[in-house]
Order: structure tokens, then sequence, then C-alpha cells
């Protein structure tokens, strides 16, 4: 008998304060649940209309969007101009390869060559439109 006593005592509903307890946590760990949902819910509704209009070639996204791949987009320019800018700052520290100095050379040189022509071709420009200026002065 003393058996059953003991079944009989666990067997025993529970207290009301200990059942409002749990059922109030459950409740709120079901709310939390349902904003979680309509949080992942909007977030693939974004991620769709994203893909949708990437696929369709449209131009309209989410402005959330948008800024998101613009800070992404920015930092990757940021990390480029950083890169790039070492590259830079070694090079000029390297000095000029003797390619270059050859390449330097020839260009000066040929730019020397051409200035008299150069100079030739805008003095005849001038006198023509001199000329043209006078015919034109002449007829009025």
């Amino acid at each position: 008998m003393s058996k059953m006593r003991l079944r009989e005592d666990k067997e025993q509903p529970e207290q009301p304060s200990t059942y409002h307890a749990k059922l109030e946590k459950w409740t709120s760990r079901e709310l939390q649940l349902n904003i979680l949902h309509e949080e992942i819910l909007n977030k693939r509704e974004a991620m769709l209309r994203t893909s949708r209009n990437f696929l369709t070639g449209g131009q309209r996204e989410s402005p959330l969007i948008n800024t998101t791949d613009a800070h992404i987009r920015n930092g990757k320019l940021l990390k480029d101009i950083n890169n790039l800018e070492e590259r830079i700052s070694d090079s000029l520290m390297q000095g000029q390869s003797p390619r270059f100095a050859t390449l330097q050379v020839n260009y000066w040189s040929m730019v020397k060559n051409m200035i008299p022509i150069w100079q030739k071709s805008m003095q005849e420009a001038e006198e023509s439109t001199a000329r043209k200026t006078m015919h034109n002065l002449e007829h009025v």
C-alpha cells in the first residue's frame, strides 16, 4: 500500500502557480519565435525580389538592399585603392626600369623632332585663318 501512495503523490496535478509560470514562459517563447519567423520571411521576400529584379534586368531594388550592396562595394573599392596606392609607392621606390628609361628617351626624342613640324603646321593654320578673315572683310 505504501507503494501505491507514492504513485498517487507523483500523479497529482501541478500547482496552479507552476502551471501559469510555464504557460507564461512558453507564451513568451512562442512570441519570440513568431517575431523571428516574420523577420526570416521579410528577408526571404527581399532576397526573392532582388533575384527577380536581377534576372529580369530591372533596376528597382529595395533601398535596404541597395545600401547593403553599396557598403560591400565601397569596402571592396577602398581595399582596391589601398592596394594600388601601396603598389604605386613600391614602384616609385624601386626607380625606373631600363625598358621604361629607353621608352622615355625615345619619346622625348620624337617630341623634339616633331616640334618644328607642329610649329609650321600651326603657323600655316594661323595664316589660313587670317586670309579667310581678310577675304570675308573685303566682301562685306
